[in-house]
Parts: C-alpha cells; sequence; structure tokens
C-alpha cells in the first residue's frame, strides 16, 4: 500500500553529522535532529561502491547456454562471503536504477579525480570482449583513423598476417576476417588507454558486452558517489516514521495482521514494494512503527525481518533463480538494492538492517528478467528504538 509522503524540511533540523570511517555496519551519515527524535540518513556524497561493505553470504547464478545465446553475454557468476561487492555486481545488472552505462572515463575521472593517463587497457575490463568490428563501431570517428595512429589495432592486424595501411574502415572493408579480431588476444598491458584515439570520450553503453563488465573493472566507477550517478540515487527521505519498538523471535504471524498492517513484503516488475504479511504462526520479528507529525498510517505498521521470512521475488526467466525467493523488504533508495530489516535485538532496542542486490538481464527485443534480490546481505544503518527509520516511497 501506498505511504503518505511528508515533506522533512518542515520537521526535521539537519545537523551533519559524518562518520570518520566505515567499519563493519557503519555508513556516512547525515543526522538530522527535532526534539527528541534523530534521523541518520545516508550521506550519498560520500557514499560509492567502493565503501560499501562486503556481503556476508556467498551464491552463485549460473544462467543456461540458450539464454547467453538471447543475450549475447554472460551474466553467471558466483561469489563468496567477504567478498566486496564492486567484485560481484556487474553493469548490466543495476543499469536501469543508475544508468553507469551512460558514463566515459574522462567523465569518471572528472567526478573522482582519478586520474586516466597512466591506465593502461588492461585496466579497462570490458576492453577484452571488443574485437575490431565493435571497437569501430562504439568509438566515434575511429574508422576514419589511419592505423598507424592506433598502436594496438596495427600489432593485432600485423600478428594476423595484414600488413595493409589506410584508415582502420578501409581495413576493415579490405579484410573481411579483421573485424572478428579479438583485441583479449593482445598483451592489453602493454597500450595506454590514449591508444586508442578518444576512447576516453566513449560511453560505456557502446561497448560490446559492456553488461558483463564488474563495476571493479571500469577505472574509477567504484568511486563515484551514488549522488552524481547519471540517474542519481532516491534519498529516501519522502517517508519515514518512528521506530517505536523491536519485537523479537518469539513474535508469530497473526492472523488478525493482515496486508495492512506491515510495510515490507516483495518487489514486483514495476518496482514497487507489494506488501506481504508474516505467515499465521510462523517466525515474524518485526520493527513496530509510529507516526511523526504531519504523515498519516503509519502507526502501528510492522516492518518484518527478513531473517524470519522469505518472500516471492522476481520476474521472467531469471525468477526461478535461489528458489525464486527474496526476504521482505522495501525499496527503500530507488531499484538497485532492497532494504532488508536483518535482525532486532530487544536488549538494546537495535534493529538492524542490510541490502540485498540482484542480477538484471535486458534482451535485444526489449524484455526484461532480473532475479530475487538475494546477493548478500551488506549491513546497512542500524536504528534504534524512538529515533527514525527511512521508508522510501516505493
Amino acid at each position: 500500500m501506498l505511504l503518505k509522503k511528508i515533506i522533512l524540511s518542515a520537521f526535521l533540523t539537519a545537523a551533519i553529522s559524518l562518520c570518520p570511517g566505515l567499519s563493519l555496519a557503519e555508513v556516512p551519515t547525515v543526522t538530522y535532529n527535532s526534539g527528541k527524535f534523530q534521523l541518520k540518513s545516508p550521506d550519498w556524497s560520500r557514499i560509492s561502491w567502493s565503501n560499501l561493505d562486503a556481503v556476508q553470504e556467498g551464491g552463485f547464478i549460473n544462467v543456461s547456454s540458450d539464454i547467453v545465446r538471447q543475450l549475447g553475454y554472460n551474466p553467471s557468476r558466483s561469489w563468496n562471503a567477504g567478498q566486496t561487492i564492486d567484485s560481484i555486481i556487474m553493469l548490466g545488472d543495476v543499469d536501469e536504477a543508475f544508468e553507469q552505462s551512460k558514463f566515459t572515463l574522462n567523465r569518471i575521472s572528472a567526478i573522482t579525480n582519478i586520474s586516466t593517463k597512466e591506465l593502461t587497457l588492461d585496466k579497462f575490463g570490458l576492453m577484452k570482449w571488443q574485437d575490431l568490428g565493435s571497437l569501430s563501431r562504439a568509438v566515434p570517428n575511429l574508422r576514419n583513423v589511419n592505423i598507424s595512429r592506433i598502436k594496438p589495432v596495427q600489432d593485432l592486424l600485423q600478428r594476423n598476417g595484414i600488413n595493409a595501411g589506410g584508415t582502420l574502415g578501409q581495413v576493415l572493408s579490405s579484410y573481411n576476417e579483421a573485424s572478428n579480431l579479438s583485441l583479449g588476444d593482445l598483451d592489453l598491458s602493454k597500450y595506454s588507454i590514449n591508444s586508442i584515439p578518444r576512447l576516453g570520450e566513449t560511453q560505456i553503453g557502446r561497448f560490446q558486452n559492456w553488461q558483463q563488465t564488474l563495476i571493479k573493472e571500469i577505472p574509477g566507477l567504484n568511486k563515484v558517489p551514488f549522488d552524481k550517478m547519471p540517474i542519481p540515487i532516491d534519498s529516501g527521505l519522502n517517508v519515514v516514521g518512528i521506530a517505536s519498538v523491536v519485537l523479537g523471535e518469539s513474535e508469530r504471524g497473526d492472523s488478525r495482521a493482515r496486508d495492512n498492517y506491515f510495510v515490507s513484503g516483495k518487489i514486483n516488475r514495476s518496482n514497487e514494494t507489494v506488501i506481504v504479511p508474516c505467515e499465521v504462526g510462523k517466525e515474524c520479528s518485526y520493527l513496530e512503527l509510529g507516526d511523526v507529525a504531519g504523515s498519516q498510517g503509519l502507526y502501528g505498521k510492522r516492518w518484518a525481518s527478513g531473517s524470519s521470512q522469505q518472500v516471492d521475488g522476481g520476474f521472467g526467466i531469471l525468477q526461478a533463480v535461489n528458489g525464486g525467493k527474496e526476504p521482505t523488504g522495501r525499496l527503500v533508495y530507488g531499484p538497485a538494492f532492497k532494504v532488508v530489516l536483518t535482525g532486532v535485538n530487544e536488549a538494546t532496542g537495535t534493529a538492524n538492517f542490510g541490502i540485498f542486490f540482484r542480477v538484471c538481464i535486458r534482451f535485444f527485443w526489449g524484455g526484461r528478467s532480473c532475479t530475487p534480490y538475494f546477493i548478500g546481505p551488506v549491513p546497512w544503518i542500524p536504528v534504534k528504538e524512538n529515533n527514525l527509520v527511512i521508508l522510501g516511497g516505493n
């Protein structure tokens, strides 16, 4: 169900409280205060892929060869507990959320102040997927450049017995086999990024199979703050509530507490949270919410723990991954990840949270499919009783 939005600027006074460093489940925050209430909101200007905590559980996804043929790339992978999220998530998984495919190396460099001058081609992870045909299509005007000015291209051609001169376009027209020569056959560490003219000005999404490149394989991308993405992350601050009380594992699903009692659930194809109540008689620890000034409809609502409750997730051909299940939770900050109540501590009055990611693919004809949100948890900002919690609008 939809929650009525409140305008925080009319309610909270901001006092910036920046965490000095990151440790487990500690994230840079901005602290808002209003009377006895306090809200710790993520400081998205200081949060990037590189400073998210590691995942706490291992996992895998294996995609059939038929799907790989339909996609043109292979989104299969496995990961271990303790692995960084930028070494797990591929560009295609979260492009709907952030459109990182619109970045260029030069734009990333300008945001992060990481120079590309000393970079070699092997550091630009998607280069290994390129052949001369795809490279000529990706980099603007490259077909009109003489191959003598494109050292890795010239070396690749000569390695395969093609010693012709002229522009890249002329060579590709004269030698049909040249288009399929793979840059991955070269030692790319011997060539600078600048050895291919205008490479730094080329959008990531123009390259062949960019979707299967890991976040960490694009130089500097894991350092870009989430509020500087082509689609900046949603702050989630349009809906907040009071974290009234946490209730632990002794709680059970109640036949009288159905959909209108909960704010947590599954995520549908439209990236909306669909409320799912706890199963009757089964364990159901939860965070009970209260209203803040100017809001309605949150008093007594429950955010159920994902450690207690698994719900249906995903859609399309990837829906069956992880048994079709994901922990109950909410899309607080947009579709990139799901925020899940991972456990409560009644003794300290603390609600602990984690974030979970998913794998998404888009087919040539425009169809899309996503797994359930099951990659995680990555520790997130805990909330104390009688402080405020961000719920977001989805």
